[in-house]
């Protein structure tokens, strides 16, 4: 699937954390909703039709895997994915997450 990160030193409980830090500075659109369901965030986006992201949060040994589950996007929403991965760069960026 697309999008995979890479969280060195970090656990899951510390990576969520901080991503719901980032996501309430940064803000997110009137029509997105981030809920989290365990150690899976899921990107909802209902405007024009329903979209859903769900990336998860994996431990690998000292390290925290960020990793794409899901992608589910409605014709009309095409056109953003591009706006919404590069998003999710940033916000994994300022995590300090590498692309794996």
């Amino acid at each position: 699937m697309g999008l995979n990160f890479k969280v060195a030193g970090k656990n899951c409980d510390d990576v969520k954390s901080t991503v719901e830090g980032l996501l309430k500075s940064k803000g997110l659109p009137s029509f997105a909703e981030v809920v989290w369901q365990g150690n899976e965030m899921c990107v909802k986006i209902d405007k024009g039709g329903k979209s859903e992201f769900r990336l998860a949060l994996k431990q690998i040994g000292a390290d925290t895997s960020v990793v794409e589950v899901k992608r589910d996007i409605a014709f009309l929403h095409k056109p953003f994915v591009g706006k919404v991965e590069t998003f999710v760069d940033d916000v994994m960026s300022a995590l300090g997450a590498k692309k794996a």
